[in-house]
């Protein structure tokens, strides 16, 4: 019978240990996949912030493009946008993955919602970085001469794509995260609630000021320091278990 019973308290023992094992690579996975579309994001944005902007004059414009520093404007949007992005898309997945291995429950509604809306930041993301490289790609890669018109305004609409719309949707993945952490008890309160001011600027603030939208990847940052710093301090926990036993 004490045989039986040391038996059921081992492989109790072993499945936590498993568990506890599926929690920490779903959270190091999270925070790896986070933190890299949070520097290639940074990149990319620093990258895309040296194209002259609306106000700049016909000459000012020549001048740039004539240069060859649009090759940094093509570099950013054809690959370091889209890694980011990329990467963002595992991390939305990763990061669910994680919540629901370390919750008993999750709300479907929420996590749907999360889903859609860092979906809908990635499509948005992708669209400004295409409208930000037109006039450099077809400079760099198809000889044309810059048209000034086009070279102001492509610009603009990337960013009011990137920052008006943008921004809405990070609002929203942000507010669904930080209320999926709090439910699960695995955000501590002021993250939560400073989560919440940050979604309010990032869906009230009306400007189109590259600025702003640096405040998400820093978010992002910032979560995932907090995910892997949970992953480290729960990491005796099935030994502790076991040797209780």
């Amino acid at each position: 019978m004490d045989q039986s019973v040391d038996k059921d308290a081992r492989l109790g023992s072993g499945a936590a240990q498993n568990d506890h094992l599926a929690r920490r690579h779903a959270a190091r996975l999270t925070s790896v996949l986070g933190i890299g579309f949070a520097v290639l994001f940074l990149v990319g944005l620093a990258m895309l912030n040296r194209t002259p902007g609306p106000r700049s004059t016909d000459q000012e414009l020549a001048s740039f493009y004539a240069s060859g520093a649009q090759r940094g404007i093509v570099l950013s949007g054809l690959y370091v946008l889209p890694l980011a992005a990329v990467a963002f898309l595992w991390f939305i997945a990763a990061l669910r993955q994680w919540v629901e291995m370390s919750s008993r429950k999750i709300d479907r509604l929420l996590a749907t919602v999360q889903m859609m809306s860092g979906v809908g930041f990635i499509t948005l993301a992708f669209a400004a970085a295409g409208a930000a490289t037109i006039v450099a790609s077809s400079v760099e890669l198809a000889n044309l001469p810059v048209d000034p018109d086009l070279a102001r305004q492509f610009p603009l609409y990337s960013r009011t794509l990137l920052i008006v719309f943008g921004m809405r949707m990070a609002a929203i993945f942000v507010t669904t995260t930080a209320k999926l952490g709090h439910e699960a008890q695995l955000l501590p309160r002021w993250f939560v609630f400073g989560s919440y001011g940050v979604a309010a600027a990032l869906f009230l603030v009306a400007t189109l000021n590259l600025w702003l939208v640096v405040v998400f990847p820093l978010w992002v940052l910032v979560l995932n320091g907090i995910i892997w710093f949970h992953t480290r301090t729960t990491l005796q926990e099935p030994e502790a278990a076991a040797s209780s036993l």
